[in-house]
């Protein structure tokens, strides 16, 4: 079970809502309360279908896997505000999930000066830990500001530290394997986010050149639309 109000425009009244069954099945989707449409299929919902809204604008509903399940909800052609496919959400994400690891960073660096009994064995990890959690912060600073480069740098940043993670998870009799799998899943989440982190700065970068006059892209024949 789950739901999703939607905003037709920004600062607009949320007056669109999704709601669907488990595993995605069923989706109902009401403008004001008034009914639009509806998907029974998961694998249709999949395909991506469109819906003619009263405006005669023209609602396109498309389930992604990148890589948790969401639903792209776009309104001739451009995502609707606060969608999973809009591209400052997007950056927002990218921006509050960098200063989140940032802050869990310096946390578990602070927390382990303090509980440890070898303080000159910790206080390498500790500082290493610190400025990872500095450099991440600095990186969320620039992800606020749109930088393209900065979710970039955080990609290359968690890929040299998953390398090294599976190279102790490897070698180490230490490390469980389930605890190895578990940061595995963990940074693939974090690389999804951070990876449309970039492409939302990218399209909000686009969208800066573009004239205000341009059109959205195109998304091809409708799907589906609902009876008359």
């Amino acid at each position: 079970m789950g739901a999703l109000n939607l905003a037709l425009e920004e600062g607009g009244p949320r007056s669109l809502e999704l709601r669907w069954g488990s595993n995605w099945r069923d989706l109902e989707i009401t403008l004001d309360d008034e009914p639009v449409g509806a998907v029974a299929d998961k694998l249709q919902l999949e395909q991506g279908v469109e819906f003619k809204l009263p405006d005669d604008s023209v609602l396109h509903v498309q389930l992604l896997h990148v890589p948790t399940p969401e639903l792209r909800v776009l309104r001739n052609g451009a995502p609707l505000p606060d969608a999973a496919s809009d591209p400052v959400q997007q950056v927002r994400t990218a921006t509050f999930l960098l200063y989140g690891l940032a802050a869990f960073s310096v946390g578990v660096a602070m927390v382990s000066l303090v509980m440890t009994s070898k303080m000159r064995q910790q206080l390498p990890v500790s500082a290493s830990n610190l400025l990872f959690g500095g450099v991440l912060a600095v990186l969320g600073f620039f992800m606020f500001k749109r930088w393209r480069a900065a979710p970039l740098l955080a990609i290359l940043l968690y890929s040299f530290d998953t390398l090294s993670t599976l190279y102790v998870a490897l070698t180490s009799e230490k490390v469980g394997g389930i605890s190895a799998l578990t940061g595995l899943v963990i940074r693939i989440f974090i690389f999804g986010a951070l990876g449309k982190g970039f492409l939302g700065a990218r399209e909000l970068a686009r969208r800066e050149k573009q004239p205000l006059t341009a059109a959205p892209p195109s998304l091809g024949p409708a799907v589906a639309f609902p009876e008359a």
